[in-house]
């Protein structure tokens, strides 16, 4: 292939982090056949690796890993782990193959050691998805037939014909049809369940379209009387709102009066306050005068008491001074007479030292002369040692030359004495070589019927493994009978799930609620408000045959909402007014308390059921809410018992049907068809009886697998009979073969044991002759022996004297050395006593210098201690002087406190005689306060009124008072007005529940209920194109799969004649099996074999086959590129060269890559690569050119 050819090739290669390539290694490709060649462990299969990983591997296992984490480089002693792997494979796009407008490709996989990854095309994130559809149908990706290494070559060897399918149909270019089938199939399988999902809504939504429509109706006619009303309950409110206003301004002006009469009596009171004030004022500074004279005294009296007891320490600390200077005085004479001691002691010491300086000299001179005699033994010993190591080596040479002789002589004797034992021997083996003859002629004979036994043994076998494979086809066919039956279970367990899961999710969309019902519900599921029970509907359990009548009997009361007390209902209603989501009807538990319908003689009525709060299961909490709605419903079986029991009771109460016709109270009547069920309360009995039949068929199910364990225990069984049976057919034909071997190894042997005698009897006449020469030999070696061992003797005798004399001086100088130590260690110990003793008399020196400083401390303590009691007595006596000071002051003092208390009590007669005066003025006030407060109580009560009557204008219909008056119509008879409104609101309860939401939600559920038939349309119209897309799709694979197919047999057929030089081969497909189904099987017979299974052929040829099979696809529809991994590793070298011959005739359409360590292969390249791992687990890359090694193509590896 030229390189401006335009199409697609492999132009590099870059590893970071891979395996064992730490290091960045960019490979560049040219067209054309390159090798990748290395020793073995070299990392050269890590590239192929690297390969089938960018291009999507998923499987560790096949990338030769335990986990995708090893691809990552883990280390060695001398680099540390690689947090990243990451591989960018190049593709030359200049033709535009690909489609992407690009000239260079280059897909690049990135994996981090935490497990994230990362997929890029030209530096652009994407997805794995993309890269197997960009490589779809052009052979390359992880399952193509670009990537060819020995695991692909024995899978299509070995594997069934089936899984052959997956390279012909990449080889078809099928693959993106298939894709597109698979993704049209599973499309169609979610618009199937789309559209049973639409059309379940479109159930639910036909099921409550009628009866909102009357619902709607009965609550536009609620509306309009609910205006009349409005009109008459203004005219009313506004004639009771003006008779109160003219009430309060009455009041009002009483009320004025009253208020000044009581402002006289206050300001009077005020006016009495404030002389009382000023009295207290100035009864209490004359009291703070009092309590101050009295803390000044207190601290004069505690200043005194401190001084007292500060004079008594002063005195205490002159006696304790006196006693310290005493023992200072005694310490001081005690330390003079120690100096006497301490000069007496070390003038001793220096004495001692003399003697002992003297004794030092004198063991000196001793140790001289020691050394000196010491000197001289050892001169002597020298000189022996050397005149022993010279005769030593003398005898060594004696004693080799004696050894050599004896070993010649033993020698010649030990072949004598051999060759006499072998002529013995073959004298002996005679007889026994003839013995041994007969006893194999037996064997050979036993051996033959032996093997007659085993033929007819293989034969009964064979029979035996027929029949137990009968029966085990038998229980086959039975385990996918019950395999079928339990995949049918699982589809239905499945539907009946899904289904349930539809209405379980209908529920959590509240679908069928109203929009205002919805929020609140909503609001409550977040947390917003609290106190929020449910929809009434959510909290009732109705039996299935109790359903239509208590729908109907409750109507659009399912959606009231149940709360716990007037205050929650207040705030859900504030925020549906806020929020605008409409309006809703709530359940306050503390107010709502229904009455039971307490009737007798009911239970006489043939068709009464019961009454309606009876036949609903619900939490006791809820007892007052669901007798309100239900307690006073009467339920029959049908419409002539109701209108019975309506007529026999007067019509007091409402009446209800199983079948949904409603008797009203007052005697108006309600019926017709009962039309589909709501949902409200029908959608859990359907989620309940669905979840309890999809139970039901998982407990067939199960019993199913108790079924299927059982016969798989059979099967299991009669494998292992048949496995039993193969075995023993294995063993019976390996002893066949055995003892076949055998006989001819017993023939072989009959034939030797005669050429062997002939071969004894020439020996017996050789060693003869032998044995004469050596005898001769053997006397001659004697001699010359004993005079050997005579002159080495005497030589060891002149060795031993010598010994001896060198070991009596060794004696002396050790004596000489043992005295010489003694005079050391001496000399030592009295150097070890003059170190004591300077020691010694260093530490009383410093002893005696301490003991001084001590002297001259005490003397200054003495004269400190005289000058303190000097300072203490002036201390004294200043303290004397002030206290006399204080005790007058205390005196005059005193007197102050006198003065004070007689005006402190004039004041307080003062300020009683106004206390009386303000008791009397107070019970004035108190006179007219009470006034006031009757007056205030009566303007409440009709405030009150007033306000009650706003509060309900606004809360009924949020109106103002002059809002209200601008619409209402004067009353002209109050009487006539209420007799009015009574009648409306007469009408309003004969209409009952009514659900206000009903004429919104109407429209909203009719607006998607059409909006739901338009999308099913659409839905079945995009199933039939799915279908049509999915048949056509298999048309044009079936087409393409049989074209291509014949191609690649018809090339195979040929290749496979070049390769074998002749044979046939054949590619079939399985019969009985649509084309796009079906197996291949692959029939081949080499020159000169019959062969009936592949793997009679050798692993040589059958990896020639399959490597035939892949040069067909490749002539068919050629790669850009391929990369083979070792796969010519079981060819001889003569179908190397022919497999590396084909490959060049093949790379004129495609790029190959071969790992290979084949001399064969390598001779063909055009360019070698060498992978070598220098450094322990990291591997490197070598370019080599093929000029630069023809030389050194002989070795094994490069």
């Amino acid at each position: 292939m030229d390189k401006g050819s335009e199409t697609l090739y492999l132009k590099y290669l870059e590893i970071n982090g891979f395996k064992s390539f730490p290091d960045r290694v960019k490979l560049e490709f040219g067209k054309g056949l390159t090798a990748v060649v290395g020793p073995n462990g070299s990392g050269k299969s890590n590239i192929s690796d690297a390969v089938r990983w960018v291009l999507g591997e998923q499987s560790s296992k096949t990338l030769r890993g335990d986990k995708m984490e090893d691809v990552i480089f883990g280390g060695t002693q001398l680099r540390r782990p690689m947090g990243f792997a990451q591989v960018t494979l190049t593709i030359g796009n200049e033709g535009r193959d690909l489609p992407i407008d690009a000239d260079e490709i280059s897909v690049s996989r990135k994996l981090y050691r935490s497990g994230d990854s990362e997929y890029r095309i030209n530096d652009n994130a994407v997805r794995l998805k993309d890269i197997h559809e960009l490589f779809m149908d052009t052979g390359l990706g992880r399952d193509g037939y670009s990537m060819i290494g020995q695991g692909k070559i024995a899978e299509i060897i070995g594997a069934k014909s089936t899984q052959r399918r997956e390279i012909f149909e990449e080889a078809a270019g099928i693959s993106k049809y298939r894709y597109r089938k698979t993704e049209a199939e599973r499309k169609l399988a979610q618009t199937q369940e789309n559209l049973l999902r639409l059309k379940d809504i479109m159930t639910e939504l036909e099921d409550r379209i009628g009866p909102l429509k009357v619902q709607s109706e009965k609550a536009k006619r609620f509306l309009e009387l609910a205006e009349q009303r409005k009109q008459i309950e203004f005219s009313l409110w506004t004639a009771q709102l003006a008779k109160i206003t003219v009430q309060l301004r009455e009041l009002d002006d009483q009320q004025t009066v009253g208020r000044l009469e009581h402002k006289r009596v206050e300001e009077q009171l005020e006016q009495l306050s404030r002389q009382m004030e000023q009295l207290f004022s100035d009864m209490q500074k004359a009291g703070a005068q009092i309590e101050q004279i009295r803390a000044e005294i207190g601290g004069l009296e505690e200043e005194i008491a401190s001084s007292d007891s500060r004079a008594a320490v002063l005195h205490n600390d002159i006696s304790h001074n006196e006693r310290s200077a005493q023992m200072l005085a005694e310490e001081q004479k005690s330390a003079a007479d120690s100096q006497e001691a301490f000069a007496l002691y070390i003038a001793q010491k220096e004495a001692e030292k003399s003697v002992l300086l003297q004794k030092q000299a004198q063991a000196e001179e001793k140790i001289r002369a020691a050394e000196e005699q010491n000197g001289q033994f050892q001169e002597q010993i020298l000189q022996i040692s050397r005149q022993l190591a010279e005769k030593k080596e003398e005898e060594s040479r004696m004693a080799l030359a004696l050894s050599e002789q004896k070993v010649l002589a033993v020698t010649r004797q030990n072949a004598l004495t051999d060759a006499k034992e072998r002529i013995s021997l073959l004298e002996e083996g005679k007889d026994e070589k003839e013995q041994k003859r007969r006893l194999m002629k037996k064997e050979l004979d036993e051996c033959r019927e032996f093997l007659q036994t085993l033929e007819e043994t293989l034969e009964s076998l064979s029979n035996s493994a027929k029949g137990v494979q009968m029966k085990l086809s038998s229980r086959q066919e039975k385990e996918r009978a019950l395999q079928e039956e339990k995949e049918r279970l699982e589809l239905k367990i499945k539907e009946q799930s899904q289904r349930a899961a539809l209405l379980e999710e209908l529920e959590r969309n509240m679908e069928g609620f109203a929009h205002s019902v919805k929020y609140v519900l909503n609001q409550s599921r977040s947390g917003a408000i609290r106190g929020v029970h449910g929809a009434l509907s959510s909290l009732l359990r109705v039996d299935a045959k109790y359903l239509v009548a208590v729908e109907t009997a409750v109507g659009g009361a399912l959606q009231n909402i149940v709360v716990d007390d007037e205050t929650v209902a207040k705030r859900a209603i504030g925020m549906l007014k806020n929020s605008g989501a409409g309006r809703a009807t709530f359940l306050p538990l503390t107010s709502v308390k229904g009455k039971r319908l307490n009737v007798s003689g009911l239970e006489r009525f043939e068709g009464f059921v019961g009454i309606g709060s009876e036949l609903v299961d619900f939490d006791e909490t809820y007892r007052g809410v669901v007798e309100s709605v239900l307690g006073r419903i009467a339920v029959v079986s049908d419409l002539d018992e109701g209108v019975r029991m309506a007529k026999q009771y007067g019509y007091q109460f409402r009446i209800v049907t199983l079948d949904g016709q409603l008797i009203n109270a007052g005697g108006s009547m309600t019926g017709g068809s009962a039309g589909r069920s709501t949902g409200l309360l029908s959608r859990k009995g359907e989620i309940d009886g669905l979840k309890k039949q999809a139970e039901d068929y998982r407990k067939k199910s199960d019993s199913l697998d108790e079924g299927l364990e059982a016969i798989r225990r059979e099967i299991s069984q009669l494998e292992a009979q048949f496995m039993g049976i193969e075995a023993e057919r294995k063993t019976a034909s390996e002893d066949q073969i055995r003892y076949g071997a055998e006989e001819k190894r017993l023939r072989t042997m009959l034939e030797d044991l005669q050429e062997d005698q002939e071969r004894s009897d020439e020996q017996r006449r050789r060693l003869a002759g032998q044995i004469e020469s050596l005898t001769g030999q053997c006397e001659e070696d004697a001699g010359k022996l004993a005079e050997t061992e005579a002159a080495l003797f005497d030589f060891r005798s002149k060795l031993a004297e010598l010994e001896q004399r060198e070991r009596q001086i060794r004696q002396q100088r050790e004596l000489s050395a043992d005295a010489l130590n003694g005079l050391q260690m001496e000399k030592m110990a009295v150097g070890q006593e003059i170190a004591l003793l300077d020691q010694a008399m260093e530490e009383q020196r410093r002893r005696r210098d301490d003991q001084q400083k001590q002297i001259s401390s005490v003397k200054e303590q003495i004269e400190s201690l005289s000058e303190q009691n000097c300072r203490i007595r002036e201390e004294i006596a200043v303290i004397e002087r002030e206290n006399a000071q204080k005790r007058q002051q205390i005196g005059q003092l005193r007197e102050q406190i006198t003065t004070q208390s007689a005006l402190r009590l004039q004041v307080e007669q003062q300020t009683n005689a106004l206390r009386q005066s303000e008791k009397d003025i107070l019970i004035q006030k108190e006179k007219y306060a009470g006034e006031l407060l009757r007056l205030e109580d009566k303007k409440a009560a009709v405030q009150k009124e007033y306000d009650t009557i706003i509060s309900k204008m606004w809360d009924e219909y949020e109106t103002t008072r002059s809002q209200a008056e601008a619409i209402a119509q004067p009353a002209q008879d109050i009487n006539q007005a209420n007799r009015a409104l009574g009648e409306v609101k007469g009408k309003i309860r004969a209409l009952g529940t009514v659900n206000l939401e009903a004429i919104e939600e109407y429209e909203q559920v009719a607006q998607r209920y059409e909006f739901m038939s338009e999308q099913i349309g659409d839905v079945e119209r995009s199933k039939a194109k799915l279908q049509q897309l999915i048949r056509d799709l298999t048309t044009q694979m079936r087409e393409l799969f049989t074209d291509s197919f014949e191609k690649i047999n018809r090339h195979f057929s040929q290749i496979f004649v070049e390769l074998f030089g002749g044979g046939k081969a054949q590619l079939k497909l399985t019969e009985g099996e649509a084309v796009l189904e079906s197996g291949i099987e692959i029939y081949v017979q080499p020159p000169g074999k019959i062969i009936k299974n592949l793997a009679a052929l050798s692993g040589g040829e059958q990896a020639f086959v399959a490597i035939a099979i892949y040069f067909a696809i490749l002539k068919v529809r050629p790669a850009p590129f391929c990369l083979l991994d070792e796969i010519e590793a079981a060819l001889d070298d003569v179908n190397v060269n022919k497999f590396a011959e084909y490959l060049q005739r093949l790379n004129q359409q495609t790029q190959f890559i071969a790992i290979t360590h084949r001399r064969g292969t390598m001779e063909h390249a055009d360019v070698l690569y060498g992978v070598t791992m220098q450094e322990e687990g990291v591997s490197k890359i070598l370019t080599l050119e093929v000029s630069e090694i023809e030389n050194k193509l002989g070795m094994k590896n490069i």
